[in-house]
């Protein structure tokens, strides 16, 4: 039962992983690679933590999502935080806002800037379309009918592939503005898709519950969430803001995209594991929980760790990503700094999934916090006091910072019966 519900969430985030070196691998081969990675890197920050408020509805739908009257509320939940976020990314990707922006952060060329602010425009429809599907990825979720998510991320793939096909056909434009058009029109192409595949389950929703949800119970259930993942999403730019100001700076952020988006293909399946954890904690396989977390932890390290064979190393960075030699042996330093990562981080979607299934979502935040300040300070000390190189510093910061936070949460006391329906 675990492996049925956990394997096509896994597939969904395997194919959601495969969009990064997918990208990564067209940056490469088209003009200026290093430019133009650098900046994907920084455009891709600012969309994932504009993003960030939504984040998080996908667990919240499959938690909340019981009937009719609680999908209703639910969707305007969501349209509330949907519809600004994304007229905020239009704000961000106006030239003078920018650059501004740009002056008190990262100090980027001012022609990288400019693909950077062009990127953030075609990136508009990013926080809408993910809010959209991650609401009705839950009702799917809560549903049973888990395969129909890792579908929808094949017609992202798709939508991606031909949006990246007509710009580059159609256009003109550097390879950064090509990469976020592939990535709207993905993001979108799967809200669609997603949103016909949930009708029939949306439709057999009961009319009403026992204990009708309110937007009051939405909002302290999901206040404590939201946090967390703006926080969370929050690491990405602090990191490339404190990579720009270090050692090597460019070829450190050209190298950032290329490497996290390896190890998340890898540690995408530990990710996974947090809404399998909220389904299936109050059920007969719950105690079987944590084993099967030991698995996925054992299989996606030794995956990892292949990479770090210098064969194997160049045929991916080389052969796949086509990039320059000289960052190409930072991101060796990359992968090696962030091998215990995807071990890590099953074991946090564990912990945090079963807080969330106990709506003990404040603890969630707490961990969120002490996360980012655990990054902050032991990334801040490799980069400016042991003056590491750029790119090795940051990952070892956040490797370090999510070890801390999963022994902190393994301390935490837990108390299953502080579940409730109210």
């Amino acid at each position: 039962m675990i492996a049925r519900t956990w394997a096509p969430l896994a597939l969904n985030w395997l194919m959601m992983a495969l969009e990064g070196p997918l990208l990564v691998s067209l940056l490469g081969r088209l003009p200026e690679p290093t430019e133009n990675l650098a900046a994907f890197s920084v455009a891709f920050s600012i969309a994932l933590i504009v993003e960030a408020p939504v984040m998080m509805l996908l667990s919240t739908s499959a938690a909340l999502g019981s009937s009719q009257s609680s999908y209703e509320k639910l969707w305007r939940f969501a349209s509330f935080l949907a519809l600004p976020l994304s007229g905020l990314m239009g704000l961000i990707g106006i030239p003078a806002i920018f650059h501004g922006l740009n002056g008190v952060l990262w100090h980027l060329p001012k022609n990288l800037a400019e693909h950077v602010a062009g990127a953030v425009r075609l990136l508009i429809p990013w926080p809408a379309a993910i809010a959209y599907r991650r609401l009705w990825q839950g009702i799917l979720i809560r549903s049973g009918q888990a395969r129909l998510v890792a579908w929808g991320t094949v017609w992202r793939l798709i939508g991606m592939s031909l949006g990246a096909g007509a710009a580059y056909t159609l256009t003109k434009w550097p390879g950064v503005w090509i990469a976020a058009t592939a990535l709207s029109t993905g993001v979108v192409t799967e809200m669609v898709v997603v949103r016909l595949w949930s009708s029939p389950t949306l439709r057999r929703l009961p009319s009403k519950e026992t204990t009708p949800l309110s937007y009051a119970k939405i909002f302290r259930f999901y206040f404590p969430l939201l946090l967390t993942s703006l926080l969370n999403v929050a690491l990405t730019p602090l990191l490339t803001l404190l990579i720009a100001h270090g050692r090597e700076p460019i070829l450190s952020l050209a190298g950032y995209s290329p490497t996290t988006n390896t190890v998340f293909l890898f540690s995408c399946l530990s990710v996974a594991y947090q809404e399998v954890v909220i389904v299936l904690l109050g059920t007969r396989v719950g105690n079987q929980l944590v084993a099967f977390a030991h698995r996925i932890a054992i299989g996606s390290m030794a995956g990892l760790s292949i990479l770090l064979l210098p064969q194997v190393h160049e045929l991916w960075f080389g052969s796949l990503y086509e990039l320059p030699a000289e960052v190409r042996h930072l991101t060796w330093k990359g992968i090696l700094s962030m091998l215990p990562m995807p071990a890590v981080l099953v074991y946090l979607s564990y912990l945090k999934g079963r807080f969330i299934w106990a709506h003990q979502t404040r603890i969630n935040l707490l961990s969120a916090v002490v996360e980012i300040i655990s990054v902050a300070g032991l990334a801040s000390t490799l980069l400016f006091v042991v003056q590491m190189t750029a790119l090795p510093a940051a990952l070892l910061g956040l490797v370090g910072a999510r070890m801390i936070t999963l022994g902190v949460l393994s301390l935490l006391p837990y108390e299953a019966g502080l579940r409730k329906e109210d």
